[in-house]
């Protein structure tokens, strides 16, 4: 019988570093599609948000959720039976993030 437990695991790394070095985009916001309105986020506020609707979601229940946004603060009533689509905004290429911010009204 073998013993595995001190045996040497190979790791594969997940993307090779050639593959990450190539990717410069940045998530900068996060814009919620919620019944005929559009909500754009900073991403603490969108990663927030989407972990709430995700337990949501998995529990198949329904409540309400605090979003801030660019122009304020909503509640929305998040649940299996209500629409809602969440977008993350990256940087485009060569696009700083303070200028990013400033096209989606942020900054």
């Amino acid at each position: 019988m073998t013993d595995t437990k001190d045996a040497a695991v190979p790791t594969a790394e997940p993307f090779p570093d050639a593959e990450v070095a190539g990717l410069s985009a940045k998530t900068v916001a996060h814009v919620v599609h919620y019944r005929r309105k559009t909500y754009v986020t900073l991403p603490s506020e969108g990663y927030a948000f989407l972990k709430r609707v995700r337990t949501l979601l998995r529990d198949g229940t329904t409540d309400l959720v605090p979003l801030v946004h660019r122009d304020g603060f909503v509640w929305l009533a998040v649940g299996p039976s209500i629409p809602i689509a969440v977008d993350e905004v990256e940087t485009e290429r060569g696009e700083s993030e303070k200028h990013a911010l400033k096209r989606l009204g942020l900054h």
